[in-house]
């Protein structure tokens, strides 16, 4: 399905009805963008499929951190202090 949609001044667009129906996309779903030069690619993101991402991200976090010898408490020191700076 091929449709037109116009960019808001807030840089909003309306998804078309159909194309929602299409793909079971309802309201507080979430989508994945991609940008390539002039294309942008959307993509609806499955709650399933979120989770198991924020968790490959979390898990890069935790191995990165170890790696450096950096300790949940140190991240709390730190947490802490930067709130104080604030």
């Amino acid at each position: 399905m091929i449709d037109i949609a116009t960019v808001s001044s807030k840089g909003q667009i309306v998804i078309p009805m159909k194309m929602r129906e299409e793909i079971g996309l309802h309201q507080n779903d979430k989508l994945v963008l991609l940008s390539e030069k002039d294309t942008i690619v959307v993509k609806k993101l499955k709650e399933d499929e979120l989770k198991s991402r924020m968790r490959k991200m979390l898990d890069m976090f935790s191995d990165g951190f170890k790696k450096h010898g950096i300790s949940q408490h140190d991240i709390r020191e730190e947490i802490t202090a930067l709130r104080k700076a604030l």
